[in-house]
């Protein structure tokens, strides 16, 4: 599988600006009264619609030329779960272990979880017990649909995904997906369409066209999503709806920043920063446990005594904060994530073997 950096980098980009947002409500709790985080810090917490249309553009490399083929659907849906999965029930019982012994530790202000539909991801109407896993069972309903267009033809992607967006649209102009029960609110919700931009913009990434595209034009793509793209965002504060317009502006807007670094690497204009690339890869655990690792930072702080009538208190927080969130999260992917992703692909390889021909490399993965 092609490995795009500039995809690492912006994952590693997101999940920092999910952390910033939930520090600013850490800092809040905890720094005695005075902010040193500013408003600005709620555009943040769209790294979650970035990793959406990122998730979009992965599906479509990890499933080229692998259509129409039952063992490769099979290794599809069991590496997607093997992703998802495993990781994630780490944290749901250190969570719940926190929350049976220190309560007070994590956000129970949502009340309590149903704690089966919890541990397998399922849409119900009570917060998930790791409450930043609400982005997960949307994740897994876009894997189970992609797994059902690996049963048709790859060239007819393009139109399959053109008809999901077109239902969507048309659903969502016409009625309200909160009037439905859980599982029809994630089926229902526009963030499907962050998914399918991402989808889109991969498969023009891959096609005859993209070659084409000047590469002034790419810049000023670049420049025009992160200036005009992300002002837009702020000024209309897209970033408190949930609504159809604040997916389709924020998936074109996203879809635009990361097509034009895709295509700036491809034709080696850029490089991308090695902490990005790294904090992209531990990007899964980060987002798992970071709640957790700012509300024990917190506690520790409380301890220590904060200072309200200065800003280097605050700046010391935000820092140990932030530095605690990604020391533990490399701490964390360098021996737990990694090792069980590096068995799953070990024991996918064995179970769901692809026959091919002499001196044909194994590239599914």
């Amino acid at each position: 599988m092609e490995r795009l950096y500039s995809l690492q980098g912006l994952r590693g980009a997101a999940v920092l600006g999910v952390v910033l947002f939930h520090m600013a409500s850490v800092e809040a709790k905890y720094s005695g009264g005075d902010l040193l985080l500013p408003a600005l810090v709620d555009f943040f917490q769209l790294g979650v619609d970035l990793f959406f249309v990122i998730s979009g553009f992965v599906m479509v490399i990890v499933t080229r030329g692998r259509f129409q083929s039952a063992v490769q659907t099979q290794r599809f849906a069991f590496n997607r779960l093997s992703r998802i999965y495993p990781n994630y029930w780490l944290y749901f019982f250190i969570t719940l272990g926190v929350t049976l012994a220190l309560p007070g530790v994590v956000n129970t202000s949502h009340g309590s979880s149903n704690l089966l539909m919890s541990f397998f991801l399922l849409p119900n109407d009570r917060v998930l017990l790791v409450m930043v896993a609400w982005s997960l069972v949307f994740e897994l309903w876009f894997y189970l649909v992609f797994t059902g267009l690996l049963l048709f033809k790859e060239k007819h992607l393009p139109l399959l995904l053109a008809l999901w967006a077109c239902g969507l649209i048309a659903f969502n102009l016409l009625a309200n997906w909160q009037d439905f029960n859980p599982a029809l609110k994630i089926m229902l919700h526009p963030y499907a369409l962050e998914f399918i931009m991402g989808s889109a913009l991969a498969l023009f990434f891959y096609s005859k066209h993209s070659v084409k595209v000047p590469t002034p034009w790419v810049w000023a793509t670049l420049m025009a999503a992160l200036t005009v793209g992300f002002g837009l965002i702020y000024v209309f504060k897209l970033f408190f709806t949930e609504g159809l317009l604040r997916m389709v502006s924020v998936g074109v807007i996203f879809g635009a920043l990361i097509g034009s670094l895709a295509l700036l690497e491809r034709r080696k204009l850029i490089r991308v920063p090695q902490f990005l690339i790294f904090t992209g890869d531990m990007s899964y655990t980060i987002y798992l446990s970071h709640l957790l690792v700012l509300g024990v930072i917190g506690h520790v702080w409380q301890r220590i005594g904060a200072w309200p009538d200065s800003v280097w208190d605050n700046l010391f927080f935000l820092l140990l904060m932030m530095s605690a969130v990604i020391c533990y999260g490399a701490l964390a992917y360098r021996f737990f994530e990694k090792p069980v992703l590096d068995w799953a692909t070990a024991f996918c390889n064995r179970t769901f073997a692809v026959k091919r021909a002499a001196g044909q490399p194994d590239s599914a993965k």
